[in-house]
Order: C-alpha cells, then sequence, then structure tokens
C-alpha cells in the first residue's frame, strides 16, 4: 500500500477545517475565554503604568528619578505585553485546529483512524506507567488496523505538582504482537546522554544481556532473569539486523503483547518523511515480529500435561502467556540525584562556613 501523505501539506480547506474544528473536545482546543483570561492578566499592568506615565508625563518622571537608570525598574513591565502576545499567539494556533485535522484527513486518506486526545491511556509500556504520575494523555493518536496492527501518538507524562511538577513527553509507536512474550527492552546507545540512558525507568544491571557481533553497539538488551535462552531464540541475527537497520534511534520495549518504540519529544507530526520511515519499520518489524508466534513460556505450570487423543501434550504447549517473573523487568533506584542533592548540600555548606 502507498502512504497518501498529501493532507499532511497540502492546502486547507477552510470550510471543511471550521466544521471539523467544532468537534474538537476543550482538552484540545480551549475555549476562547480560557485563552484570553491569563492574557488579560499579563496585559493589566502594562495598561496601568502607560496610563500613570501619561499622566503624570514620561520626561518628568524620569528626570525626577534621576536618569534612565530608572528604566529598569520598567523592564519587567514593559516584557509583560511581550509575554502576553507570544501567549496569545501560541493560544490561538492552538485553536485553530489544523494541526488535528491535517491529521485526521491524512489517517482517512489512508483508512487509518485519528483520536485528537485519550486521557491515560491503558497500555502496558513504562512510559505510561511512571511512578508518582499525577495525570498523563496521548494525543495526536493514528491507528492502523489489519494484518500489521499499529498505533503512533505522542504521550505527555506529569509527574508531581506544584513547584515539583515534571513534565515528560515522549513519541510512541505501539505494534501489537502475536503473543505475549516477556519484558524485554533494547536501550538504544545513539540516544544517551553523559553515558546516562534516556529511559524513563533505570533497569537492574544484572538483566544485561550481551548478544552476538554488533548488535552491543546500538543496543543494551534487558530481559528477566532467568529468560536469557528466551531472548536468544527471540533475537535471531536476521531479527538483531533488522533492528539495527530500521529502529536504530529509538528505544525498544516489549511487554506482554506490545513492541514499543519510544523517543523523546512527538512521533505523530505533519512531517510526511516521518511517517514514511515510522511506518516502513512497523512493516518491517510485523514482518519479523511474525517468527515470535510459535513462542511458549514452558514456565507456565512446566510439568503439568494434558491428555490429548491419545497422546501426553505438556501444558506449555497449549497455553499463550507469561510466567510471573518474566512479565516485568526488575527495576533499580536511580541514585543520581541523590548523589547530586548531597553535591549541593556540601557546597552550600562550604559556602556558608566561608563566610561567616
Amino acid at each position: 500500500m502507498t502512504l497518501d501523505t498529501r493532507p499532511l501539506t497540502d492546502r486547507l480547506d477552510r470550510r471543511t477545517l471550521r466544521t471539523f474544528r467544532r468537534t474538537l473536545p476543550s482538552t484540545v482546543r480551549p475555549k476562547l475565554g480560557t485563552v484570553l483570561l491569563p492574557v488579560a492578566f499579563i496585559a493589566v499592568p502594562f495598561v496601568f503604568m502607560i496610563m500613570f506615565l501619561t499622566a503624570v508625563g514620561f520626561d518628568q518622571f524620569v528626570l525626577r528619578d534621576k536618569g534612565p537608570s530608572s528604566l529598569v525598574a520598567f523592564v519587567p513591565v514593559i516584557a509583560m505585553p511581550v509575554v502576553a502576545v507570544g501567549l496569545l499567539v501560541r493560544a490561538l494556533r492552538q485553536r485553530n485546529g489544523v494541526r488535528q485535522f491535517r491529521l485526521a484527513e491524512f489517517a482517512r486518506a489512508n483508512s487509518f483512524s485519528y483520536s485528537p486526545r485519550t486521557e491515560r491511556p491503558w497500555l502496558p509500556g513504562m512510559i505510561f506507567t511512571r511512578e508518582g504520575q499525577s495525570s498523563a494523555y496521548s494525543t495526536d493518536i493514528v491507528t492502523r488496523e489489519g494484518d500489521s496492527p499499529a498505533t503512533v501518538a505522542n504521550h505527555t507524562s506529569i509527574v508531581g505538582s506544584g513547584k515539583n511538577r515534571t513534565v515528560h513527553r515522549w513519541g510512541y509507536v505501539a505494534i501489537r504482537l502475536p503473543t505475549p512474550l516477556p519484558n524485554i527492552v533494547l536501550d538504544a546507545q545513539k540516544n544517551n546522554e553523559w553515558g546516562r540512558p534516556a529511559l524513563p525507568v533505570a533497569l537492574s544491571s544484572g538483566q544485561r544481556l550481551s548478544l552476538e557481533g554488533d548488535f552491543d553497539r546500538h543496543f543494551a538488551l534487558y530481559s528477566p532473569a532467568g529468560y536469557e535462552a528466551d531472548a536468544l531464540y527471540l533475537f535471531t541475527p536476521d531479527i538483531m539486523a533488522r533492528f539495527i537497520d530500521n529502529a536504530a534511534s529509538f528505544d525498544i520495549e516489549i511487554v506482554d503483547d506490545y513492541l514499543f518504540l519510544y523517543a523523546p519529544g512527538e512521533l505523530s507530526t505533519l512531517d510526511p518523511e516521518l511517517w514514511k520511515q515510522l511506518l516502513a519499520t512497523v512493516d518491517v518489524l510485523s514482518q519479523r515480529a511474525r517468527q515470535w508466534e510459535r513462542w511458549r513460556d514452558e514456565r507456565l505450570d512446566a510439568g503439568v500435561a494434558w491428555w490429548t487423543d491419545g497422546a501426553v501434550v505438556p501444558n506449555y504447549a497449549r497455553r499463550e502467556g507469561v510466567a510471573p517473573q518474566g512479565r516485568r523487568l526488575a527495576r533499580r533506584a536511580d541514585w543520581w540525584w541523590i548523589i547530586g542533592a548531597i553535591l549541593a548540600v556540601i557546597g552550600f555548606y562550604n559556602i556558608v562556613r566561608d563566610i561567616f
């Protein structure tokens, strides 16, 4: 099937856009009053200052306060309308619905489905189940059904609240697998920073498995303890080569009956070339994942047999699924922030001691 990317860049039909825009939920297209209220709140101090200077006289005010140095006090006030205009432009672009309309038309042209936003998607991947998560949602969700079902979307996870609030944004591709598999993670070495993985969780190093060839140069592979032989069975040399050629820039997680590709930022975009790359990667990985359909976990009720047509058949040959010890990888505490906090306290203590 040839991918039709024209709706991502073609000239817009404004009438159809206006009709589509009215269907968007308020979480995607906020009401105009909601947009204008914070802008007006920021702009009000500037308006009052202009009124004050007009009444008093700008020249007299500066002379009375001994020269242009007094203007420094007005810098924050002068910056307010600039900030207000920036917020207004961003909010109006968000409300215009052009991005959502283009993606919806792109999905329709290729017989995909589109959803502008989903709250707390029920997916098993690590970016969807962050510890301490206060809210989460996926946006611009494009789903392809058929022989190689897959979903491409962007995900936002908010951890904590107030001053401790942290926003994490990821793009992801979710590929359905023909059978549940052990939780296996491939940490792409290409997107690591300062030797630290870009993954949202820290995995126990005892689960790392080294594979043959130059695979380790591209990925660090983690499999549950006791599932090393299964990982070697799943990642044959031809499958490893496919991952290196087609997905070396993504972090990859296999969990339950899903294969996820993760990338910081966004993957569901208006970039036609990115869509061609993503769906070509999905096709290749889906084709290779069909080789995993016959995998069965021997730990499921191992030793129990069934009597079928006069023959004893091991139970694991009949059942799909993964034993509890293989369903999730063990995680470890990330000590980097603790070490940083200790160093910061020591540095502050030394500064205070030197002063006093």
